[in-house]
């Protein structure tokens, strides 16, 4: 009985893995596009073989992925103003609409943009602490007054820095 059952099952009887059944699931859009904008270095096996088959399969993907890895370096790399205006044309001749959307929104805060791409330093952990006291203020609203905000918020656990 056992052997003939075994010959129906999809995977020919071989125990199912949680590895099997992720490599069958196709990545959400999020983790499709967290995937493209990571590092080579750190994407697993699985992640480099889909984004390769994604890549070979829609040439309009394949544009996306390198512009997106050409940002993430020129961002790391501090290439200045000067690799910000070269991606944003490479970007404009690629035509893909929502790439270019993108670009012309970066247009509204220029100044910043240019200096994440120069500047070595950022005040995004001043701006992270900035966001968790909204969020706190936002999850007490209407309940107490400034005493227990402060409280709240020196005694609210934060992540140490490495």
């Amino acid at each position: 009985m056992r052997r003939t059952v075994a010959l129906f099952r999809p995977n020919g009887g071989k125990p199912v893995t949680k590895h099997m059944i992720t490599l069958q699931k196709a990545p959400s859009p999020r983790n499709v596009a967290l995937m493209i904008v990571r590092r080579a270095q750190k994407r697993t096996e699985a992640q480099r073989t889909f984004i390769d088959q994604l890549c070979k399969s829609d040439p309009t993907a394949a544009t996306v992925y390198s512009l997106a890895q050409e940002f993430g370096s020129l961002l790391r790399h501090l290439e200045g103003k000067p690799g910000l205006e070269q991606w944003k044309a490479a970007v404009r001749a690629s035509g893909i609409a929502e790439l270019i959307t993108f670009v012309e929104g970066l247009a509204d805060d220029t100044e910043a943009v240019v200096n994440g791409c120069t500047q070595s330093w950022s005040n995004g952990i001043v701006e992270g602490f900035v966001n968790k006291v909204k969020w706190i203020k936002r999850s007490s609203y209407g309940q107490a007054g400034f005493p227990l905000l402060q409280r709240r918020v020196l005694l609210h656990p934060t992540q140490k820095c490495a």
